[in-house]
């Protein structure tokens, strides 16, 4: 009733020099067993299972032999990853094996390679790029874009194209990555080269082979793994040719600290020649916000199980309810499309959601200026080059904890990949506070803009010299 208080009886303990410690009888007979019974498995992560692919048995020895289990490290160690900035003597000419050049690329590889080639010709260095397809090329004054089966000087190719992705009658190779690799290992032309930079795995082999055909060093960028990419289940061609790049390299770039450790612990890489880079970005030549009808909370990428897309989706439906004029956007193509297309319907927020495909640098920077929120709830994100445009573009952004970008920004919400209501409950909060909204978007800009990608160059090149000076050929 109104007014009446409840009346409650509190128990006070006695002083503790009045309390009497209670002691466990000893313990007679032998100790107890510590061991699992038969049929339990041990609580925490199953090892991964590495898938295998039929292929034609590789030349090198000792390849295809399991990963050993790597001999653990001393924490500082894996984490320490000294990058003195140098100046080049002299102009470098960097033979750049890489995979996709805009205006033709997926993912930020293609990016990363354009980004990082155009600030190294800045700074006065001269670019041989490798690349599988054909073009067309975004031109960039300084680099020379090479592919298999173009004409050299005029001069027609010996083989076409199709002869190396392995389209044609007669092409003794597997696939186009097989061709890639053989067409990169007897290229010529290139002889004058400092060093030769591989990116990721696609090139491996043939670079391996270029730099010691070359004695020149070997620099190899990593920009994810396929234990990363997989989600535990990696095949095994492609854990070979990442650990033969990594073995064989004079220096070792990884995006971000995780991919850093990951590279120590799991591919046994010498701490000392394993560097980190971070990506970066450039600013916006848009420097206005669009101010929609509907708010629009974004995503931008791949549509790949390791991208979390179906974490947006469930934090999408939990969010709608409450913001009758919500969007989410997901802006992207992939293997998870129609998966992704039938949990949005089982979750009843088909009218909510807005799947566009692949769009265009502009479209992305268009939608960009047009959003409230970008979510990037990636299981497993080496980087997450996606956010940080979101940051440079004022957007406030939500990343998951396993992002390396998360490493360089306090401006973001980490969440944790699996806490769908975190992500949900995140959005709202944004949604609903427009103060906040622009205070978040502040803070990344200046996060994200603060370093840029000549800031990038300058450390690659400082590896460059790193790897020349040590002189050691694959």
């Amino acid at each position: 009733m109104p007014g009446i208080i409840a009346r409650r009886t509190v128990t006070v303990p006695p002083p503790a020099h009045a309390r009497k410690k209670s002691r466990p009888p000893p313990r007679t007979g032998p100790p107890p067993s510590r061991r699992r019974p038969k049929g339990r498995r041990a609580k925490g992560r199953a090892k991964p299972r590495v898938r295998r692919e039929k292929e034609p048995p590789s030349p090198a020895r000792g390849l295809d032999e399991p990963l050993a289990q790597p001999t653990p490290l001393p924490r500082s160690v894996l984490l320490s990853s000294p990058t003195p900035l140098r100046v080049a003597p002299r102009p470098l000419h960097i033979v750049m094996v890489g995979w996709e050049w805009p205006p033709q690329h997926t993912g930020g590889l293609g990016v990363h390679s354009y980004e990082l080639a155009k600030e190294l010709t800045r700074l006065g260095h001269r670019i041989t790029f490798l690349t599988p397809f054909t073009g067309p090329f975004t031109s960039v004054e300084g680099v020379s874009i090479r592919y298999p089966g173009a004409p050299e000087a005029g001069v027609p190719p010996e083989f076409p194209t199709a002869y190396w992705v392995g389209d044609s009658p007669g092409s003794p190779f597997w696939n186009a990555t097989d061709g890639y690799n053989a067409w990169v290992a007897q290229l010529g032309g290139v002889e004058d080269a400092d060093v030769v930079h591989v990116h990721d795995w696609f090139g491996t082999e043939g670079a391996i082979a270029l730099a010691r055909r070359l004695h020149r060093p070997l620099v190899m960028t990593v920009h994810s793994t396929e234990y990363d990419r997989s989600l535990g289940h990696p095949w095994d061609h492609v854990l070979r040719r990442e650990q033969i790049g990594i073995d064989a390299a004079t220096r070792v770039i990884a995006v971000s600290r995780h991919l850093r450790l990951q590279l120590i612990e799991r591919y046994r890489a010498d701490p000392g020649k394993v560097r980190v880079i971070y990506n970066a970005v450039r600013p916006s030549e848009r420097l206005a916000n669009i101010e929609p009808n509907r708010r629009v909370v974004l995503y931008v990428g791949r549509l790949a199980a390791m991208k979390g897309v179906d974490t947006f989706l469930r934090a999408a439906a939990r969010v709608v309810p409450q913001f009758p004029d919500v969007l989410f956007v997901i802006a992207g193509e992939g293997s998870e499309y129609s998966r992704l297309l039938h949990l949005t319907a089982a979750l009843g927020i088909g009218d909510r959601v807005m799947f566009l495909g692949k769009v265009s640098d502009d479209e992305r920077e268009l939608l960009l200026a047009g959003s409230s929120v970008f979510v990037l709830p990636s299981v497993v994100e080496p980087f997450g080059i996606a956010a940080l445009e979101a940051m440079a573009a004022g957007v406030p952004t939500i990343v998951s904890k396993t992002s390396g970008v998360a490493e360089i920004s306090s401006g973001v919400f980490q969440v944790d990949f699996w806490d769908v209501e975190e992500f949900a409950s995140r959005i709202a909060e944004l949604l609903e506070y427009p103060t906040l909204r622009r205070a978040m978007g502040e803070q990344g800009r200046w996060e994200a803009l603060r370093e840029g990608w000549s800031e990038r160059a300058r450390e690659v090149v400082s590896v460059y010299l790193e790897a020349m000076a040590v002189r050691r050929t694959p």
